[in-house]
C-alpha cells in the first residue's frame, strides 16, 4: 500500500529547479534542428531545394556526421535486409542525433510504421530510471543508501539487505520473474509491486547466496526499490515517474505501462512476428515496464549528461563499478554493475555506461560513452538478438578521433 501524502509531493515537486524546464527547452531547441526523417541522417536532407542559392562551406562537423550518419544507416538497411531488424535507432554525439531512423512496424496486423517517436518497451533499461529516482530521493533526504528495506517494509524477511545492495544486485534474492502462477496465486492475472512483496514476508522463497556475498543480476531488486519509491514519495511509482521525471523533461512519449491500460500502442513480437503474450509478472513495475522511444531516450540522457536530474556527486557514485569479488564476474573482469547502470572497461581504462533490456520480445541498447559523448540507442519490438551487436557503429564513431585526417582527405 501506498504511504506518506501531499506533503512528500509538493517537498519534491519544489525540489525541481526553477531553471530545469528553461534547461529542457534549451536542449530540445538545440537537438531540433539535428532531428530528421527515418532512415535520413543530416546535411543530407533537402541538398536538391534551393539550387540556386550558394552552397555553405562543409565544416569538419559536416563532412564527419555525413560520412559516419551514412555508414550506419548501411549498417542498419543491411540488418533489415538481412535479420529483419524491426525497430528504432538513435546515435548521438554531445546530445545532438547523427543518426536516427526506424524501421518496420508497431503493429504487425495494421501495418502501423513505427518512428523514432514510437513508444516501445524499456524492459530492463526501465532501471536506469528506477536507479536514479532512489538516488534523487537520497539527494534530498527522503532516504540513505544505506537503509534496510525492514525501514519501509518492517515484515521484509531478509536481514542485511540495504537500499544499496539493491541497486548493485547485490542481495542473493530469488529472481520472482521465474515464478509461477502456483506460487503465486490465482486470485489476479498480474502479479503486483504490492502482491510480490507480500509473497515475499509470506512464503519467504529461498535466496541463492547471502547479501552481499556476489553480483547476481535479479529483477526482483528494482521491483522492491519500486516499493519504496512508493512508499518514500506518497505516489504510485506509475505518478511519481511521471511527475517528478517524464513530464518535466518534455519525455511525452514515456510513461510506466500497467496490463490494465489495455493494449499498448507498440505491440512486442517474437522472431516469427507473432504476438508475444502478457505473463503475471507483467503487473510489476521498476525493473521493467516503461515505454519510451528513442528521441526521448535521448532527452534522458541529455539529462542526465547536463545535471537536470541529479547531482555529479550522486552520478559518479551510479557510474562507480561495485562488484569485484573474484565470484561476481569470473573471467570477464571488464564487466560491472553500479547503481542501475552496467558498464564495461574501454581500452583507455575508461568504462562504457550502459544498460541493455530484454523482455517479451523488446531487445533494447541504450549505451554512452561518457568520455567522448557518444550515446547509441536503439529499441526493438520484434524478438532478435542481434540488436545488442552494436559493434559497426561504434566502429563508425571511433573515425572521430581521426576526423581532421577524413575531413583533410574528403574536401581536397
Amino acid at each position: 500500500m501506498v504511504k506518506g501524502g501531499t506533503k512528500n509531493f509538493k517537498i519534491l515537486r519544489n525540489y525541481l529547479p526553477k531553471a530545469w524546464v528553461l534547461g529542457v527547452l534549451l536542449l530540445l531547441g538545440a537537438g531540433s534542428n539535428y532531428l530528421f526523417a527515418a532512415g535520413r541522417y543530416p546535411f543530407t536532407a533537402g541538398l536538391t531545394e534551393n539550387c540556386a542559392e550558394e552552397t555553405a562551406p562543409r565544416t569538419l562537423e559536416d563532412i564527419f556526421t555525413e560520412r559516419v550518419g551514412g555508414q550506419i544507416d548501411s549498417f542498419y538497411r543491411k540488418r533489415v535486409k538481412n535479420d529483419h531488424f524491426n525497430g528504432c535507432v538513435m546515435v548521438a554525439k554531445d546530445g545532438k542525433p547523427i543518426y536516427s531512423a526506424a524501421f518496420g512496424y508497431g503493429n504487425l496486423s495494421f501495418k502501423d510504421t513505427l518512428s523514432t517517436r514510437s513508444s516501445i518497451q524499456l524492459a530492463s533499461v526501465s532501471k536506469t530510471f528506477t536507479g536514479s529516482a532512489i538516488l534523487l530521493l537520497a539527494e534530498q533526504g527522503f532516504l540513505s543508501l544505506d537503509d534496510s528495506v525492514q525501514k519501509f517494509f518492517p515484515d521484509f524477511p531478509y536481514h542485511g539487505i540495504t537500499i544499496r545492495l539493491l541497486l548493485s544486485h547485490r542481495t542473493g534474492l530469488p529472481d520472482y520473474t521465474y515464478w509461477d502462477k502456483y506460487f503465486i496465486g490465482k486470485d489476479a492475472a498480474y502479479l503486483t509491486n504490492g502482491r510480490l512483496m507480500e509473497l515475499l514476508a509470506s512464503r519467504k522463497p529461498q535466496v541463492r547466496c547471502k547479501p552481499d556475498h556476489m553480483f547476481i543480476y535479479c529483477n526482483t531488486n528494482f521491483a522492491i526499490l519500486a516499493s519504496i519509491i512508493e512508499n518514500v514519495s506518497g505516489m504510485p511509482y506509475k505518478k511519481f515517474m511521471h511527475d517528478i521525471i517524464f513530464s518535466p523533461l518534455g519525455m511525452s512519449d514515456t510513461y510506466v505501462y500497467s496490463p490494465e491500460d489495455g493494449n499498448c500502442c507498440t505491440i512486442s513480437y517474437d522472431a516469427k512476428g507473432r504476438v508475444w503474450k502478457d505473463c503475471p509478472a507483467d503487473g510489476v513495475v521498476g525493473d521493467k515496464g516503461i515505454y519510451s522511444s528513442v528521441e526521448d531516450m535521448l532527452k534522458w540522457d541529455n539529462a542526465l549528461r547536463t545535471g537536470l536530474v541529479l547531482s555529479e556527486e550522486s552520478l559518479n557514485e551510479a557510474y562507480k563499478p561495485r562488484s569485484f569479488d573474484r565470484y561476481s564476474f569470473a573471467k570477464e573482469k571488464g564487466k560491472n554493475y553500479g547503481y542501475g547502470w552496467r558498464m564495461i572497461k574501454q581500452p583507455d581504462k575508461s568504462y562504457l555506461i550502459y544498460h541493455n533490456g530484454f523482455w517479451h520480445g523488446s531487445n533494447n541498447v541504450f549505451a554512452r560513452d561518457l568520455n567522448n559523448g557518444f550515446t547509441v540507442i536503439v529499441l526493438g519490438n520484434k524478438s532478435n538478438h542481434a540488436n545488442y551487436w552494436t559493434q559497426p557503429v561504434w566502429n563508425a564513431l571511433g573515425q572521430m578521433k581521426n576526423l581532421e585526417n577524413i575531413a583533410e582527405g574528403e574536401v581536397q
